[in-house]
């Protein structure tokens, strides 16, 4: 069904439209289709009306706020509570319209947002039974209740942070060749040859800063991750610059090391000179027709010889798989989860597929719409991981997700990653570096605020010295 979609708030319009969205392929936004209209119109101060009209057919309802959500009413967060509510209750509306028109209901309800969890933490903070919430109002479905509710307990460790402690985060929007699936800002290595100095020149002027903010503020750092892109598609001598920059006093220090083709003995002894905990292994797939559809440029053989090289050091290892890439079957993905699951390591990342504009599998049309399969190979992956002792620790969704579904980071006892948590459940002050890096602030009262990087490395080698200005201030 093709809809027009029109609204009486254009502030909630882009999220509404991810409600819709998360109905595809039964509903497509389509100017030409049949219109669509939500009217929201207030009747008391906390009292709502929510009307949604699709040509013939309407729904109303009507709903009130949640007083545990608000705040005083002379605060300055005020008018922000409120306007979130508001949208989270006309979003639930809408999305029973459309189960309603559809007869489809999705695994995460009204739920459109990129964390969950984040939520299910500050309902339980309030005193309230966030299950019942999640279930009964938001509409999610029992499972992924579950799922939630036991990745908010397996992360409760790391989840209250102090607010002198803080996380540094380096970005390497470097690869060696763009997998089919990426919408990241990362380049090509061939194309930016001539930019990978310079580019390391400057962030560690940035990392130099960031040191001086720390210092300068009495600040604790709890992890440094450092990502990309493909941190270890940098040749030797700018890549142990990076890594020598970015070592702090801290327990957790990972380098995304990712791609197989770019992990060698000679950077996993850089990694391990300066003090690296944690890397990552990522094959995506164990099956070689993928790997050949999705461009990336290495053999099974080569995950398998880089794991076992890299287990003669004293990492965590982490690995990545996805479902529903190009041609796959649940079988094919059931043969990925069982070969990460047999080489044993310390964490297991499931993501699934999701189309953003910008890569290729979206620009030559590929369809990752089948809701059945995805939820056949999540499903399988979870139930094959927890039986082999691993248990999901962070989640994060994303747009244009198969099946409406997640990203589950999985890990053993002990071994989970501390940054995932802190970046997912954002709880933490981070400072980014890099091009495309953005740092963000925690204040009393739980206020966010954000600094962004310049994102493509020929803007960030061109405003050094303002995006280090900007940094300093932002940290005052």
């Amino acid at each position: 069904m093709k809809i027009k979609f029109a609204c009486n708030k254009q502030e909630f319009d882009n999220d509404y439209r991810d409600v819709l969205r998360a109905f595809y392929p039964y509903i497509e936004l389509d100017d030409e289709g049949e219109a669509l209209t939500l009217e929201l119109q207030k009747i008391e101060d906390k009292l709502f009306d929510c009307l949604i009209k699709c040509d013939n057919s309407k729904d109303l309802r009507r709903f009130a706020l949640d007083e545990a959500f608000l705040v005083d009413k002379d605060s300055e967060y005020y008018e922000i509570k409120r306007n979130a509510q508001i949208k989270r209750h006309s979003k639930v509306a809408l999305y029973d319209f459309l189960v309603k028109l559809t007869e489809q209901t999705l695994p995460y309800g009204s739920l459109t947002g990129i964390r969950p969890t984040k939520l299910y933490h500050e309902c339980m903070a309030k005193g309230m039974n966030a299950k019942s919430y999640f279930l009964d109002k938001l509409k999610v479905s029992e499972e992924k209740v579950e799922l939630i509710k036991n990745i908010c307990a397996n992360q409760n460790f790391a989840y209250y942070v102090k607010r002198d402690e803080v996380d540094v985060f380096v970005n390497i929007p470097i690869c060696v060749s763009r997998c089919s699936y990426c919408s990241f800002i990362s380049a090509e290595l061939k194309r930016v040859k001539q930019f990978v100095t310079p580019y390391c020149d400057i962030l560690i002027d940035e990392l130099k800063c960031t040191k001086k903010i720390i210092d300068k503020m009495g600040l604790k750092v709890s992890s440094v991750y450092i990502g990309g892109g493909t941190p270890t598609s940098l040749d030797d001598a700018n890549f142990e610059r990076i890594i020598r920059e970015s070592k702090f006093d801290c327990d957790e220090y990972t380098v995304e090391a990712g791609r197989p083709d770019t992990i060698t003995k000679t950077k996993l002894d850089i990694m391990s000179k300066y003090g690296v905990t944690r890397i990552s292994v990522n094959p995506q797939t164990f099956n070689q027709k993928t790997l050949d559809l999705i461009g990336r440029s290495h053999k099974i053989e080569e995950i398998y010889d880089v794991y076992k090289m890299a287990r003669e050091y004293d990492f965590d290892i982490n690995m990545d798989l996805i479902a529903m890439l190009p041609e796959e079957s649940e079988e094919d993905f059931r043969h990925s989860v069982d070969c990460a699951i047999a080489l044993n390591p310390d964490n297991i990342t499931v993501h699934t597929l999701a189309l953003k504009k910008g890569s290729t599998l979206k620009v030559g049309g590929y369809d990752n719409s089948s809701f059945d399969l995805a939820n056949s190979m999540v499903n399988y992956a979870q139930n094959a991981l927890e039986k082999a002792g691993y248990m999901p620790y962070y989640m994060y969704k994303q747009k244009y997700m198969s099946g409406n579904l997640e990203n589950v980071g999985y890990c053993k006892e002990g071994k989970a990653c501390i940054y995932n948590i802190h970046i997912m459940e954002e709880v933490s002050s981070i400072i980014a570096n890099g091009a495309g890096g953005i740092s963000k602030r925690i204040f009393d009262g739980d206020r966010l605020e954000r600094l962004a990087n310049p994102k493509g490395l020929d803007v960030y080698l061109q405003r050094r010295d303002k995006m280090l200005e900007d940094k300093e201030k932002f940290f005052e």
